[in-house]
C-alpha cells in the first residue's frame, strides 16, 4: 500500500494511475483489510484529489464483485439495476415513486443504496415508512424481486466490506472511490444499469468503465444531488452504453412533453408529518394515488419514464410516458404499492380510504 500510495499521492502533475494489476491489488488490500486505517485513509484521500482513472473504477469493480457471489435470480426480461448511493439534502427521494411506477408499468427493480443515521431521510427510511421491507438478505431479496418486480438491498447485507468503505464518508467528510464501485456492483447483473453520479467527469468515466467490465446496457448521468434521478428543473447530461457504442444524451422534460419547472418542486413540502422520512412517503404516497399535480407530478413521470426506458419495456421516453401516466390513473400503481407494503390489511384498507378521498 506504501508503494501504491506513493504514486498516486504525487500531486497533479506527479501523481500516475495504477495499472490494472495495482489497482487490483489495492482494492483486496481495502476489502480484505490487510491495509491499516491510516493506509486506508491516506489511499483513499489521495485517490480522490487525482481522480480514477476509467481503468482504476474497472478494477476496483471487477474485484470488488470477485469477494462476493451475483444474487441468484432466474433470468427475466426488463430487469434494470438502480444504485441510489447520493446524499440527499434539498430535494426528496423521487426514485421511489419512479420505481414503484416504472415496476407497475411492466420493469423490474432492484434498488440498493446504504442506510445512514446521520442522514435526514434515506431511501431505506422512506421505504420503511411506506411499510416496504428494507433488511432482506440477497436471497430474499431475490425472492421479492421475481415475485412483485421490485426489492431493495442494503449493500452492508450484499458486500460488508463495500459497505464499511463507504461509512468513512462520515469521518473523512467526502465520498470516495468505494461510492463509484458501488454505483457499478450490479448485485443481480442485471443487463441493463441506470446510475447517477454527482461530479460531470464521471459519466463518461464510469460509462467506459462498464464497457470495460462487458456491461452489454447502461445509461449514467449527472443526477440531483448525485442521486440516480433527472431533474425538473435543468436538462440533463447522459451518456448512454448500447451493445457496446456510447452515445452523449441530454434529457429533458420535453422529452415527455413536459416543461422545465422549478428546483422548490424537487424539495421537501411542508407538512403535517413529525420527521422528513415520514414528508418523503407522504410525497410518495400522494403520487401514487394520484393526487399530486404540476411540476412535482411531471418530475416523478419524468424519473419513472427513463427508469422504464433503462428497463427496456419502452422503446424511448416519449414511448413510455402514457405508460406511466396510466399506471398512476387506473390506481395500478397504488395497489403496486399495498401489494409491496408489509402492513396488515386493515392499515392498508385505512390507507386506502384515506389516499382516495
Amino acid at each position: 500500500m506504501q508503494r501504491f500510495i506513493a504514486k498516486i499521492g504525487k500531486g497533479h502533475k506527479g501523481a500516475k494511475d495504477l495499472t490494472w494489476e495495482e489497482a487490483k491489488e489495492a482494492m483486496s488490500a481495502l476489502i480484505e483489510g490487510t491495509a491499516s486505517p491510516v493506509q486506508v485513509g491516506a489511499f483513499l484521500m489521495a485517490m480522490r484529489i487525482k481522480t480514477e482513472s476509467i481503468s482504476e473504477l474497472a478494477a476496483f469493480t471487477a474485484t470488488a464483485r470477485r469477494y462476493v457471489p451475483p444474487i441468484q435470480a432466474p433470468a427475466v426480461s426488463h430487469l434494470v439495476d438502480l444504485p441510489c448511493y447520493g446524499e440527499k439534502h434539498e430535494t426528496v427521494h423521487v426514485v421511489v415513486a419512479g420505481a414503484l411506477l416504472a415496476v407497475t408499468a411492466g420493469a423490474r427493480v432492484l434498488l440498493h443504496s446504504t442506510d445512514n443515521a446521520a442522514a435526514a431521510s434515506t431511501i431505506a427510511d422512506v421505504l420503511r415508512g411506506l411499510g416496504i421491507p428494507t433488511e432482506h438478505r440477497p436471497d430474499a431479496a431475490a425472492q421479492t424481486l421475481m415475485e412483485t418486480g421490485f426489492a431493495y438491498l442494503d449493500l452492508a447485507l450484499y458486500h460488508p466490506p463495500l459497505a464499511r468503505l463507504l461509512d468513512l464518508r462520515q469521518e473523512l467528510g467526502l465520498q470516495n472511490l468505494a461510492h463509484q464501485v458501488a454505483r457499478m456492483i450490479n448485485p443481480v447483473r442485471a443487463p441493463s444499469q441506470l446510475i447517477g453520479v454527482g461530479h460531470p467527469p464521471y459519466v463518461s468515466k464510469i460509462i467506459e468503465a462498464l464497457r470495460t467490465l462487458g456491461t452489454s446496457r447502461a445509461i449514467v448521468f449527472q443526477g440531483v444531488e448525485g442521486s440516480t434521478e433527472l431533474s425538473i428543473s435543468a436538462p440533463t447530461p447522459a451518456h448512454e452504453l448500447r451493445q457496446d457504442r456510447v452515445l452523449p444524451l441530454v434529457l429533458r422534460p420535453h422529452d415527455i412533453n413536459a416543461k422545465l419547472g422549478t428546483f422548490q418542486a424537487m424539495s421537501p413540502a411542508d407538512g403535517p408529518s413529525s420527521s422528513r422520512a415520514e414528508q418523503e412517503a407522504a410525497f410518495v404516497k400522494g403520487v401514487l394515488a394520484n393526487r399530486i399535480r404540476g411540476d412535482r407530478r411531471a418530475w416523478v413521470v419524468f424519473n419513472a419514464a427513463l427508469i422504464l426506458y433503462a428497463a427496456g419495456a419502452a422503446l424511448s421516453l416519449r414511448h413510455a410516458t402514457p405508460l406511466i401516466q396510466e399506471a398512476l390513473d387506473s390506481g395500478a400503481a397504488l395497489r403496486t404499492l399495498q401489494t409491496l407494503s408489509t402492513t396488515s390489511v386493515d392499515d392498508r384498507a385505512l390507507f386506502h380510504q384515506t389516499v382516495t378521498a
